[in-house]
């Protein structure tokens, strides 16, 4: 028998994460419990021969890239975006199939590998500045509304998001600091993004109270 300290309900199955709010449960021992629910059974043998055949085509296509690239040199190194892509599509997809992990998580990666991938994209074809003056800005006001959304849609287990909402609105204070050093030259977009963040934060701040505070303990173990 095992138990969930966060709902207080006790699970009588053969599982380690609870499944109303996937937290590790706790052992209390007893009789052990078979699967109520079949397990699905994956090959891994094909699995791994599908996995190093990407790995292949990925290295392949980098080491393409680059040599066409070095080739074709005309002051311009697009191979670097192809690179940045790939890198984005194993990052994704070996983060995505993580069941344990929650959404706002997902979406924390998502905000911190598309802003470099833009970036790398915009000195790859010569900086101009639309990477930092408003993609980037333009996805952490998306990833706070995106996370808003989804405390609202699960206002019950909302505690298990705080954390990367608290990381994506510190990261929306960025373009602010950097229009502050003029290494921005659009203001519109990265003014939003400050008070998108400063929004979010104060309002975690003031409906959040203890259960932030416990959360973040858990987190970090003080």
């Amino acid at each position: 028998m095992k138990k969930c300290k966060r709902c207080n309900v006790k699970v009588d199955e053969d599982t380690k994460i609870c499944p109303l709010c996937r937290t590790v449960l706790t052992d209390m021992g007893g009789e052990t419990v078979t699967r109520t629910y079949p397990s699905i059974k994956v090959d891994p043998h094909r699995y791994n021969i599908i996995k190093r055949m990407l790995i292949f085509l990925s290295i392949l296509s980098g080491v393409t890239t680059a040599v066409t690239n070095y080739i074709t040199y005309n002051g311009v190194v697009w191979s670097a975006i192809s690179m940045a892509a790939i890198i984005y599509f194993w990052i994704l997809v070996s983060y995505s199939i993580k069941r344990n992990t929650n959404m706002a998580s997902k979406i924390l990666v998502q905000v911190l590998c598309v802003s470099i991938l833009t970036a790398i994209m915009d000195y790859s074809i010569g900086y101009s500045g639309w990477s930092v003056n408003h993609v980037i800005p333009e996805i952490i006001i998306l990833a706070n509304i995106s996370v808003l959304i989804l405390v609202i849609i699960n206002r019950m287990y909302w505690q298990t998001y705080v954390l990367n909402q608290i990381i994506i609105a510190v990261l929306g204070f960025i373009p602010g600091i950097l229009y502050l050093f003029g290494l921005i030259k659009v203001p519109l977009p990265s003014i939003v993004a400050s008070a998108t963040s400063f929004t979010v934060l104060l309002g975690t701040m003031i409906f959040g109270d203890k259960s932030i505070k416990s959360e973040l303990k858990r987190r970090f173990h003080i």
